[in-house]
C-alpha cells in the first residue's frame, strides 16, 4: 500500500501543481486534498495519514462562489501543526509555502524565521519547510526528499 497524503492548500493552481508532483514521483500513493483549516482539521481527526502537507495561510472555511471562506488564518498551517502536537495525531508534515513574510496584528516573521522556529518546535513531525515557487522548480526535488524521508 501506499504514501497517504493529506494536501492542505486553498489556492487550486498550487494545489493541483503539488498533487502532479506528488503523483508522477509516488505512483502508488493516495492523495486526499484539502481546501482550508477546518476541513483539514476534519480529515486529520478522522484518519490517519502519512504525511500532511500544510500551506501556511488559510481560510478558516472552504470557499465557495458565495462565501470567502471565513476569517483569513495567516498563521493557519502553524495553528493545525499546534493542535496536531496537542491531540497527539502522529502524523508527519510538511510545511509549503509561497508567502516569504508572515505577519497578523502581533507577530511578523520572515520566511527563514518561520521555519527555524517551526522545524525546532515539531523536530519529531516535521519534514520539511518549503518556499513554493510558480516560476522556479527547486521546490519540487525539496518536496519529493521529504517525502522520501518517511522510508527512513
Amino acid at each position: 500500500m501506499g504514501i497517504d497524503i493529506l494536501v492542505v492548500e486553498d489556492n487550486e493552481y498550487k494545489r493541483k501543481r503539488i498533487v502532479e508532483v506528488i503523483k508522477s514521483d509516488f505512483n502508488d500513493c493516495i492523495v486526499t486534498e484539502s481546501y482550508s483549516f477546518t476541513s483539514a482539521w476534519k480529515f486529520i481527526s478522522e484518519h490517519v495519514f502519512d504525511v500532511i502537507l500544510l500551506d501556511m495561510s488559510l481560510p478558516t472555511f472552504d470557499k465557495t462562489d458565495s462565501d470567502p471562506g471565513g476569517v483569513f488564518r495567516i498563521f493557519g498551517g502553524k495553528e493545525l501543526a499546534r493542535k496536531m502536537g496537542k491531540r497527539n495525531v502522529k502524523s508527519k508534515f510538511i510545511f509549503i509555502t509561497q508567502y516569504k513574510n508572515f505577519s497578523d496584528n502581533i507577530n511578523s516573521y520572515s520566511y527563514d524565521d518561520l521555519k527555524s522556529e517551526l522545524l525546532c518546535k515539531y523536530s519529531s513531525n516535521c519534514l520539511g519547510f518549503i518556499l513554493y515557487s510558480n516560476t522556479k522548480s527547486e521546490w519540487r526535488d525539496e518536496l519529493v526528499k521529504s517525502i522520501k524521508e518517511l522510508e527512513k
